[in-house]
């Protein structure tokens, strides 16, 4: 680079720490030395040569009114615009004028803030004692729960644990649709999760799946077995080599179970009752065929439900497998 090309880059990097207002733009820089003003102030009491504290002092630029807006760099790839530096809020907005259709990176991104600020508004109220969501909250919230809206906050490590932090919180119907959403879509977010971040929605999951009626829960297991791209099979092998997946298709198992031995009344609808014990057989087969990743957590009750279907020699092989 030459002398003239470095010194525009200095130029332009001085130019963004210029202040009109530093103690508001700056406030901790000046407010450091602010406090060690003041204590050298006290240390030194009555003495007249008070020594200055050491401060850094950006040098004063003057800013130009007339710049050309476009600088070409011989060599470079590209050309970089002067009036990004001048005028970034110019340079944000034309980002949203340029964008295509469906959700990108920048959408996502102001759709966990939006939702990161309800939460707040929602544990704020949790340390008020005040354990019910208002009802305009809850239709805040049910806006953002919409399949095709609500799937892009999963796939990013910050949207999970924000939903994760908020299940608690939301009424059954809403928490409901939640775990729908993760079950209809979960080959896709488990190919996509790899930061492996989706074990952090587990317990609050965990704890929906316990309020699920026997007809629920067999829908929520043909959306989990089911996929328009791939086989029930396929689905099956995907979720048993998958850490979270196969956590969550152990607690669906185990509550099945759970209704099943408490004698309480099911009020099964139609062909449930066909669809579970299908489930449980496809699920055997699975589990003692393919190798199974590590779960989050192995229900106690599981070897009961294949005892209730399948003979000793299965259970048996089963019960190495799952060890």
């Amino acid at each position: 680079m030459t002398a003239k090309e470095k010194e525009w880059i200095i130029r332009l990097q001085m130019i963004q720490l210029q202040s009109e207002n530093p103690y508001l733009e700056d406030y901790y820089y000046q407010e450091y030395y602010r406090r060690i003003e003041a204590k050298m102030s006290e240390e030194e009491l009555g003495i007249r040569g008070k020594r200055e504290p050491p401060k850094l002092t950006t040098p004063y630029i003057t800013k130009m009114d007339a710049y050309t807006p476009v600088v070409h760099i011989e060599g470079s790839l590209g050309q970089v615009a002067v009036s990004t530096c001048y005028s970034p809020r110019r340079a944000i907005v034309a980002v949203h004028a340029v964008q295509t259709q469906g959700p990108t990176e920048v959408t996502v991104s102001s759709g966990v803030m939006k939702l990161f600020i309800i939460l707040l508004e929602v544990e704020e109220m949790e340390r008020l004692r005040t354990r019910v969501l208002p009802e305009a909250e809850e239709l805040r919230l049910r806006k953002k729960n919409s399949g095709g809206e609500f799937l892009p906050f999963l796939a990013v490590s910050k949207g999970k644990k924000l939903i994760a932090r908020l299940l608690p919180f939301l009424k059954q119907d809403s928490a409901m649709q939640i775990l729908c959403v993760v079950t209809c879509n979960l080959p896709t977010l488990m190919s996509r999760d790899a930061d492996e971040a989706l074990p952090v929605l587990y317990p609050p999951l965990r704890s929906v799946i316990a309020t699920l009626t026997f007809s629920q829960l067999i829908a929520v297991l043909k959306d989990l077995m089911s996929s328009e791209s791939l086989s029930t099979y396929e689905c099956l092998t995907l979720t048993c080599q998958n850490r979270f997946g196969l956590s969550l298709l152990y607690a669906l198992l185990s509550h099945g179970e759970k209704l099943l031995s408490s004698g309480a009344p099911l009020e099964p609808s139609i062909g449930d009752f066909e669809i579970w014990t299908d489930t449980v057989f496809q699920v055997a087969g699975q589990l003692s065929q393919c190798s199974l990743a590590e779960p989050l957590l192995l229900p106690s009750n599981l070897l009961t439900l294949f005892c209730r279907y399948l003979d000793k020699r299965t259970v048996h092989q089963l019960k190495n497998n799952l060890e």
